[in-house]
């Protein structure tokens, strides 16, 4: 007890005399020690698994350096395939060619999707670095706190309206400073939204990435899904 006593009164201690700028330093100092995220080009290959669903095989390029971004999705017998260039604009093929107006609207090949899926891309694998991105408010106070059993050091944020307007909170190991998983809410009041665990690490060319993510409900704890990271490729220009 007296053990168990002295290691909270350390953990505490820790996050007070950590702000919330110094914690993310660390973590990004920890994930991404040269940089590399801004100015790199990272093809990565994600196989989700939804229960009840087979898995869905992606082939994700990201060229941060460029801007540029190109999907490749398995699905149904089908290969996807959404690009967007460093203008913003998109374009989307099935099995390499152009989808007809039916396909295109059954399949969701359009702007909208290919736009959403970048931000979702870039976003996730981007952690924790995106959190230096404009329009994201990082509240000050480092919180100390308990996430999948463990104790973890978090963070609060909160986007720019026109950004977003979920609330989440970004958890940190107190060793390594590693990101340990993320929780967000459209109201946190009503306890909605998802929590998502990430497990074990891809390390290529100094950059590490959480490798699996679990997706789960804040109010049921039902898993929803599990993005697993098969591979990573880091190429710095």
């Amino acid at each position: 007890m007296i053990l168990s006593l002295c290691a909270l009164v350390a953990f505490t201690s820790q996050a007070q005399e950590l702000t919330a700028d110094q914690l993310l330093e660390r973590s990004m100092a920890f994930h991404d020690p040269d940089g590399k995220w801004e100015k790199s080009r990272f093809t990565l290959v994600v196989d989700m698994q939804v229960p009840g669903r087979p898995v869905r095989s992606s082939e994700i390029v990201i060229d941060n350096e460029k801007g540029t971004f190109d999907l490749n999705v398995v699905q149904g017998g089908n290969l996807l395939q959404y690009s967007i260039d460093g203008q913003d604009s998109a374009e989307m093929k099935l099995n390499f060619r152009e989808p007809t107006p039916a396909e295109a609207d059954s399949l969701r090949l359009n702007a909208d999707r290919a736009r959403f899926m970048r931000n979702y891309y870039c976003y996730l694998y981007g952690l924790p670095m995106k959190l230096t991105d404009n329009g994201t408010n990082v509240e000050d106070q480092v919180i100390t706190t308990t996430f999948n059993g463990d104790q973890v050091l978090a963070l609060k944020v909160t986007y720019d309206e026109q950004v977003g307007s979920d609330v989440w909170y970004f958890y940190f190991s107190p060793d390594t400073y590693a990101m340990v998983g993320y929780r967000f809410y459209h109201d946190e009041a009503k306890n909605d939204g998802e929590y998502i665990l990430l497990e074990g690490m891809s390390i290529h060319n100094g950059l590490r990435i959480p490798k699996d993510r679990a997706w789960y409900t804040n109010a049921e704890d039902k898993l929803l899904g599990t993005d697993y990271l098969v591979s990573m490729e880091v190429e710095k220009y």
